[in-house]
């Protein structure tokens, strides 16, 4: 019988998780703790009978791996390539034949995802790159697993000889590490707990629009001052097709850096309003 799986999960945590989404240090510890839940709860649904192995040093994400049932490795604190080679040891150790080194922030992971991505690096390793081409978003392979994590990874694996594999994966490509790739995230939907964590950040404030672009992006003045950026996806959530400057409107946050709307509605217009 073929052993089974093993995936490898390097997770900092502790108070300096995601620094570059912005908001307070508590809540990008929540959202990271919340994006490494639905990442191996997606793990465990699609690879059902694979190890998980967590690679950390803080002792809190240490309690929330083994409470996950996951094995916990002890991070040497030198970098991304020196805790997933600890990992890999690990499921080497435990006689995993297939081995996968994947991060703990992608919060949109499907189950079938990451089942193809392992089901093609059963005989040659692989390198999935994220949904920019240039890092890594998962490494697979059969034996022992070369890593180079950092910029250009995807490339610098394929130099170490692993095969590039794009697959059908958005959400497995997706490595939310700002502001930008956690829009990206929400848009092809997270899993339940950065849902909360997300939903978690009321929002809803008033603004006026000061500047719109023929592309339907545009700017808006919060009542506070500070002025948001509306991309046009915030407008068809509430189908709205066209603002102009001056007018007054209601704008959901999330704590973005840059500040930017998820949804901008006009009370009484869009499905699910009611006029008032």
């Amino acid at each position: 019988m073929p052993s089974r799986p093993a995936i490898i999960i390097p997770l900092k945590g502790g108070p300096l998780s995601k620094s570059r989404l912005g908001g307070t240090a508590a809540w990008r510890r929540a959202l990271s703790m919340a994006m490494a839940e639905d990442t191996l709860a997606a793990v465990r649904a699609g690879l059902p009978d694979a190890a998980v192995f967590v690679v950390t040093l803080d002792p809190a994400t240490r309690a929330w791996a083994s409470s996950r049932g996951a094995g916990v490795v002890a991070d040497p604190g030198s970098g991304l390539d020196a805790a997933s080679a600890a990992g890999l040891a690990a499921a080497e150790e435990a006689g995993a034949r297939v081995r996968a080194v994947l991060f703990a922030d992608h919060p949109a992971l499907r189950p079938r995802e990451i089942r193809e991505a392992l089901a093609q690096a059963r005989h040659t390793p692989i390198v999935v790159p994220d949904h920019d081409g240039e890092g890594t978003a998962l490494l697979a392979g059969p034996g022992a697993l070369p890593t180079a994590f950092g910029a250009g990874s995807a490339a610098a694996h394929e130099a170490l000889g692993h095969l590039r594999v794009e697959g059908s994966w958005p959400g497995l490509r997706l490595d939310v590490d700002d502001a930008t790739d956690l829009e990206r995230a929400r848009m092809l939907g997270v899993g339940p707990a950065t849902a909360a964590a997300l939903a978690g950040y009321p929002a809803a404030m008033q603004a006026t629009i000061s500047v719109m672009d023929d592309d339907g992006s545009g700017r808006a003045l919060l009542d506070d001052g500070r002025e948001v950026v509306v991309p046009p996806e915030s407008l068809a959530r509430s189908a709205l097709r066209r603002l102009r400057p001056g007018q007054r409107v209601s704008i959901e946050l999330l704590p973005l850096v840059p500040l930017r709307a998820s949804r901008v509605w006009i009370v009484g217009i869009g499905e699910g309003e009611t006029i008032r």
